[in-house]
C-alpha cells in the first residue's frame, strides 16, 4: 500500500474524502460543497480542487466520467475508487502532524494596531464582530440543521460544525474583552 502521508498533501486527501462522501458531484458541485463545509478550517480555492481533482484521477483514486448535457457544457463527475477508498481510510487512521494554525487578517492587522487610532482600532473589532457573529449564526443553524438527521455522515458534520459554532463563540468572547480592556486607561 502507498505511503501516503508522506507522499502527497493534506488537500489532496480533503478532495478524495469530498468526492467519497458525495459521490457523482460535478468539480463545480464539489467547490460549492467545500466553501460550506471544510473550508470554514481548510481553505480551498477553486483551482486547486480542479488540479486535486485530475491528480486524484491520475493516481487511480477517483473515476471522472464525462456527462453531456445537450445544450450546457460537459460536465465530469466524479467517484472513488476502491484503491481511493482504501489510500483514504489509511490517511484517515494517521494522527495529524500537528495543530495547524489558521490566517486571520483581522489578527494580522489587530497585532500592528498600535500605529493607528483608538477609533479605527475600535472600528476593526466591529467589523470583526460583525462576521463574527455571522459565522456563529451560520454555524448553529447547520448543527441544528444536521441534529434533526441520523446518517453517520450528518453526526461528524454536526460535531464538526459545532465545533466551529463554539469556536466563534470563544472569538466573540475575546472581542469582546478586547474591546474592555481597550476602553481602559493606558497604566
Amino acid at each position: 500500500m502507498i505511503t501516503t502521508r508522506a507522499t502527497f498533501p493534506e488537500t489532496t486527501y480533503a478532495v478524495l474524502g469530498l468526492v467519497d462522501k458525495v459521490p457523482g458531484s460535478s468539480g463545480y458541485d464539489l467547490v460549492a460543497i467545500a466553501d460550506r463545509s471544510f473550508a470554514h478550517f481548510w481553505p480551498i480555492s477553486q483551482t486547486l480542487l480542479y488540479r486535486e481533482l485530475n491528480r486524484l484521477a491520475e493516481l487511480g483514486w477517483v473515476t471522472a466520467q464525462r456527462i453531456d448535457e445537450g445544450r450546457s457544457p460537459t460536465k465530469w463527475i466524479y467517484h472513488t475508487t476502491p484503491s481511493g477508498q482504501a489510500v483514504l481510510v489509511e490517511w484517515l487512521t494517521k494522527p495529524a502532524e500537528r495543530i495547524s494554525t489558521f490566517r486571520s487578517g483581522f489578527l494580522l492587522r489587530f497585532f500592528f494596531a498600535h500605529r493607528i487610532l483608538p477609533e479605527t482600532v475600535s472600528s476593526l473589532l466591529t467589523d470583526y464582530r460583525a462576521e463574527l457573529t455571522a459565522q456563529r449564526d451560520d454555524f448553529a443553524a447547520l448543527v441544528d440543521k444536521l441534529a434533526h438527521q441520523s446518517a453517520p455522515a450528518a453526526r461528524i458534520g454536526r460535531l464538526a460544525a459545532l465545533h466551529g459554532l463554539r469556536t466563534a463563540e470563544a472569538r466573540l468572547q475575546w472581542a469582546d474583552e478586547a474591546e474592555t480592556e481597550l476602553q481602559q486607561p493606558t497604566p
